[in-house]
């Protein structure tokens, strides 16, 4: 929140500036100039490699970077311009090169000795006699000790490895995670190859840093003694136009107009002859890159003081970061951190708040020894599916993606195949092989998280395909199922269930339903018996059992349509699949033989042995299957919304999930894989909301900010599993209780929660294609959205002049025309809350009618005062740079 009496003229901010380049000794420029005149041509050419040359289609689509350059582009850089590593760095790498490392590779299945080394660029690390490699560009996360217990414990590997165990997390294509285990032969190797990797990457990070967003003296040197001249008296020569400027900041992604930056060039201009000599460009620079808004709360701060004390500093990071004040240890360690023989200047405290984090990490304050129906579980739909719900193609993709972003709660649909059981959406898809589909979720069930999986699966097949599949999952899976147990009085805790995985099956029924689909070869022989006339059949479009949807799927000469559906689907959405029934080809003959089934197909014993939690098909709350400890019923968000509309039946459904488990899914006509908002349903307690992760809809973002699985600092680190709010625990006897309970928590809580969220600047926003050809109508702006449930938000916001209100839960800020490097805006909004559990804050930066960036954030989890915020694509990937940058607080009115 910046003062409402900031001065925002340029002219201010140069008079405010000093240049302290004159008092540089001449030894120490002629130092710099060389080493950032050899970092200068690595910017450029990585620049120029990012875009992939000129014609290159990406050329003019980004700004600040989604991914990262490569190390064989920086080492090779380094090797041919003789730039060395630190020496230290330097001497292990060589000796990892030379000699290399024994050390055994860990896998489910063996343990065997291999040496490790670097090539001569430092860009791979070599194995099995340099016959396998990884790219050290490629490295996510570096995990030892206690942080890599989750992976011992799954490879059982005992604690006398603890310190010379190295897991090292990277990524193939871009995207898929992998895992390598290593256990070094004593501590010196240990040290040897953790530190030298760990250096390399350092480096790189230092490197792209430094040649993506360098500081202001390292920014105007690096375009000067490149382009201009290295020698000293050609500092003071009026050299560099408008033009060169404009490219210059062209290259380095500085998304502003040609207006907005000819203004600050004219201000750096002091002889006014538009040209800008060193000491001028320097002025130039700095302008460009001040942080006003920091500087104004800086000069509150200390009281227009030069220096920030010790106590000084401890008064804000307690008061008006909310920080903890019982640590006076973690109070000094970051003052010393960020400060200067116990004093800490402006640039010092600007470093210490791009560096703190946003986010409580809620992995420090969640309990998981909780019964696992009192916790809320990251969940997908149609996981195998990349897109849409019809037409498109099923991949193993879909399980890599959200398993690495730490989904706990996956859905398998299991069909009739040619060569054995098929993953696919029935007959409107094609299909990929559940033996793959199985191994693949086998390799990448824990990589993120070591807590539960649950697997649900739909049986669409006959009773032969269920044994097959049966026998493919308890093969591969083997020790990692979990069968269940009904004899507990609770159910276990994510934590005791570490490491395993739960297939969630149909439960038979007592008398058995005749499956009416024919067996593979006799189906086969009658659909090739004639070309006009099928049997009908029955699909759902749904995945699951319960769908409402069901659609008849047919072809022939005189087609008829039973009037037994709920609804039928448009022809248009059939068209592909008539045709394709009618020419016969063989994929189509296997779609068919999937859709010969009776709508209800019953469950083998086979199937439902590897089980360990039943699926039971909701009838009512009273049934004695309605109360076994290990079963779930699975809803679609229709048949649950009009359930929560009947009061009685609302309190029924909140009590259950008091102690029992429910899956809700997306309704069928979600045909594009759009999202519900789940808030509604996590009030009622269920626990696997499950959503279209392939989709980065609103509905989806609130899933990614509720389980946190969107923290960029703690990536790989996430359970899945998050404790629900209390009011959510209790068990009561009767439903008719339950308001009572809800009375009486509210009556022991804060009346009201007084939110003020101020939207104060962003930094290095990205830059859209459609910005290169046009500045008209150019200017971001920010739109906050309030998104909670009914029941806890009060329709009373308010807002400063620098912001318009929507409506009573959006305010957008004001234009900040012409400036996309750094807008200030400075608008506060204010609401009030009456309870925090399920109110989501969405951040959306617009330019040009075009969606720049996006965050979404739980309320409860953002730490309070001056925060920066990562800002996503519309894919859902972080932009490196780019930050929004805010300040909030929570008062208490009791």
């Amino acid at each position: 929140m910046v003062p409402s009496d900031a001065p925002n003229d340029l002219q201010y901010s140069a008079s405010v500036i000093i240049d302290k380049t004159s008092s540089t000794s001449q030894n120490n420029r002629s130092v710099l100039k060389t080493l950032i005149r050899k970092t200068t041509d690595l910017a450029q050419g990585a620049n120029h490699m990012y875009n992939g040359g000129p014609n290159n289609e990406y050329d003019q689509s980004v700004g600040p970077l989604t991914h990262s350059h490569s190390f064989d582009d920086l080492f090779a850089y380094m090797r041919t311009r003789n730039i060395s590593l630190n020496k230290r760095l330097r001497d292990l790498c060589q000796s990892l090169h030379r000699d290399g490392i024994q050390m055994r590779k860990v896998t489910r299945r063996k343990r065997v000795l291999y040496t490790f080394k670097i090539d001569s660029d430092c860009s791979k690390l070599l194995w099995k006699a340099e016959s396998k490699s990884l790219l050290l560009d490629s490295i996510k996360d570096i995990r030892i000790g206690e942080m890599a217990s989750n992976y011992r414990e799954e490879y059982s590997i005992g604690n006398e490895y603890t310190d010379l165990w190295i897991t090292i997390i990277y990524t193939v294509n871009n995207d898929k995670l992998k895992a390598l285990h290593v256990i070094a032969k004593n501590k010196q190797d240990f040290d040897t190859f953790f530190k030298c990797v760990c250096g390399i990457v350092r480096l790189r990070k230092d490197l792209m840093e430094g040649m993506l967003l360098p500081s202001n003296s390292q920014f105007a040197s690096i375009h000067w003694h490149s382009t201009v001249s290295n020698k000293n008296e050609d500092e003071t020569k009026d050299t560099l136009t408008f033009c060169d400027v404009k490219r210059l900041c062209d290259m380095f992604h500085i998304y502003c107009s040609s207006s907005h930056l000819k203004k600050i060039f004219e201000i750096a201009d002091m002889n006014q002859n538009r040209l800008l000599n060193f000491t001028e460009f320097q002025l130039f620079v700095k302008l460009l890159k001040e942080r006003k808004e920091i500087h104004l709360i800086w000069l509150k701060l200390t009281d227009s003081k030069e220096y920030m004390d010790l106590q000084m500093f401890r008064r804000f990071f307690v008061e008006t970061q909310g920080e903890p004040a019982s640590s006076e240890n973690s109070v000094v360690r970051e003052f010393n951190k960020y400060s200067t023989e116990g004093h800490m200047n402006e640039e010092q405290f600007t470093k210490f708040l791009t560096a703190q984090e946003h986010l409580n990490d809620i992995r420090t304050i969640t309990d998981l020894t909780k019964p696992l129906n009192h916790y809320f579980i990251a969940s997908s739909h149609n996981t195998y599916l990349l897109g849409k719900q019809i037409g498109e193609t099923p991949s193993v993709e879909g399980y890599v993606h959200v398993l690495q972003q730490g989904c706990r709660c996956i859905e398998i649909d299991i069909w009739d195949g040619e060569s054995g059981p098929v993953v696919c959406h029935g007959a409107l898809t094609a299909s990929i092989s559940l033996k793959n589909v199985v191994e693949v979720i086998k390799k990448y069930a824990f990589i993120t998280s070591p807590y539960p999986l649950v697997i649900s699966l739909e049986i669409n097949c006959s009773q032969c395909s269920q044994n097959a599949a049966s026998s493919i999952i308890k093969e591969t899976l083997g020790d990692f199922l979990y069968r269940g147990d009904d004899k507990n009085d609770n159910l276990p805790s994510p934590l005791a269930l570490k490491h395993k995985i739960i297939m969630k099956v149909k439960k038979p029924k007592k008398v058995s339903f005749q499956y009416s689909g024919q067996n593979s070869s006799s189906s086969k022989a009658n659909l090739s018996s004639s070309s006009s006339q099928y049997d009908f059949a029955t699909y759902s479009l749904n995945s699951s059992n319960d769908s409402e949807v069901d659609v008849k799927v047919f072809a022939g000469k005189n087609p008829k349509c039973t009037p037994t559906t709920k609804r039928q689907i448009s022809s248009d959405d059939l068209v592909s699949t008539r045709s394709d029934l009618v020419s016969g080809s063989a994929s189509t003959i296997t779609r068919i033989k999937r859709i010969g089934l009776k709508k209800r197909v019953e469950t083998t014993d086979d199937m439902f042995e590897i089980s360990g939690m039943h699926g039971i098909k909701f009838r009512n709350f009273s049934l004695p299957e309605s109360k076994t400890l290990m079963h779930c019923f699975s809803l679609n968000e229709k048949q649950l919304s009009s359930m929560m509309k009947d009061v009685p039946m609302r309190l029924s459904v909140d009590k259950h999930n008091r102690r029992y488990l429910m899956r809700v899914y997306p309704h069928a006509l979600r045909y594009k894989s759009s999202n519900f908002n789940p808030i509604n349903f996590w009030k009622m307690g269920v626990q696997m909301v499950a959503t279209n992760w392939q989709t980065n809809d609103l509905g989806q973002q609130i899933i990614l900010a509720m389980f946190q699985l969107m923290n960029p600092k703690n990536e790989h680190l996430h359970s899945g599993y998050i404790l629900k709010p209390k009011m959510l625990l209790n068990r009561v006897c009767k439903a008719r209780d339950i308001p009572v309970l809800y009375r009486s928590l509210k009556e022991r809580a804060p009346r009201q929660y007084k939110i003020k969220i101020s939207i104060i600047s962003a930094q290095l926003l990205p830059r859209l294609k459609s910005d290169f050809k046009t500045e008209a109508g150019f200017g971001p702006s920010v739109t906050l959205d309030v998104i909670s449930d009914e029941e806890s938000y009060c329709p009373s916001i308010s807002i400063s002049e620098n912001g318009t209100l929507l409506n009573s839960r959006t305010a957008v800020t004001k234009t900040c025309e012409g400036n996309g490097f750094n807008p200030i805006w400075d608008m506060e909004v204010n609401f009030i809350l009456k309870d925090l559990n399920f109110t989501f804050l969405r951040f959306v930066i617009n330019s040009n009618g075009m969606q720049l960036a996006t965050n979404c954030i739980k309320l409860e989890y953002l730490k309070r005062g001056y925060r920066h915020i990562p800002l996503y694509n519309s894919r859902g990937e972080q932009y490196i740079f780019s930050t929004l940058f805010i300040y909030s607080s929570i008062d208490t009115n009791d």
